[in-house]
């Protein structure tokens, strides 16, 4: 590795600590942001950078601190790197972060909506209060993801078989299925396209940090 480039690699590691306040997935998109740009501006030098050239690239960045302050000023309520952290907030990292492994999204996300479908028998509200713990916690969905998997899942799973006890009574019917009918299959393939968007997003984090992790320890093996 030529002295430019392994500047390049420094300065990636110096940011990688500083944004160590951020979660994982959130850490991994800032830095494959930066890598990205750096990975672009070396590839339009077309011949092996100088200082001169990665001088030009970081400075179009700034400095590590700088891109880390601003990555932390669009998070309200991120701990600034090196203030103190309580115990509490300690442990919620720890719980975080352990709910990031693959196994995380089908565990999930099948609890919700086993619970939600079993809801009528009142038990598997249990089921539900700990799918709805474990997205809360993890940092696999984002936003409304979470929304839709601890109220919209559920609820679309209830109405699987909830559909029977609501239209039953109502009598009507089209093209000779009743609404019960119509109902079933309105929610069950609701059900089934929220669990799988919502899947195949957490998979898809999970396999990042995953990856952003094996990063971190290979460069820390390296120093």
């Amino acid at each position: 590795m030529t002295e430019p480039i392994a500047r390049t690699a420094r300065y990636q590691d110096d940011l990688a600590r500083l944004l160590a306040a951020l979660e994982p997935v959130e850490r991994a998109e800032v830095l494959d942001g930066v890598r990205e740009h750096i990975d672009a501006a070396l590839a339009e030098v077309g011949q092996a950078p100088t200082d001169a050239d990665v001088d030009r690239i970081l400075g179009q960045l700034g400095s590590p601190g700088m891109v880390a302050e601003a990555a932390l000023a669009e998070r309200p309520g991120t701990p600034v790197p090196g203030a103190p952290v309580s115990g509490v907030d300690m442990a919620l990292a720890r719980f975080s972060s352990s709910l990031t492994g693959r196994w995380v999204p089908p565990v999930a996300l099948l609890l919700l909506l086993v619970g939600g479908g079993l809801i009528l028998w009142g038990y598997p509200l249990l089921l539900i209060a700990l799918g709805i713990l474990m997205v809360i916690g993890s940092p696999l969905w984002v936003g409304g993801e979470k929304l839709w998997a601890t109220i919209a899942l559920p609820l679309c799973s209830a109405m699987i078989l909830g559909s029977f006890y609501v239209f039953i009574r109502v009598g009507l019917s089209i093209g000779g299925i009743g609404l019960n009918g119509i109902g079933f299959f309105v929610f069950a393939a609701a059900s089934l396209v929220i669990l799988i968007v919502l899947w195949f997003r957490g998979a898809r984090r999970a396999g990042r940090y995953r990856a952003e992790t094996r990063g971190a320890a290979g460069r820390g093996q390296a120093s």
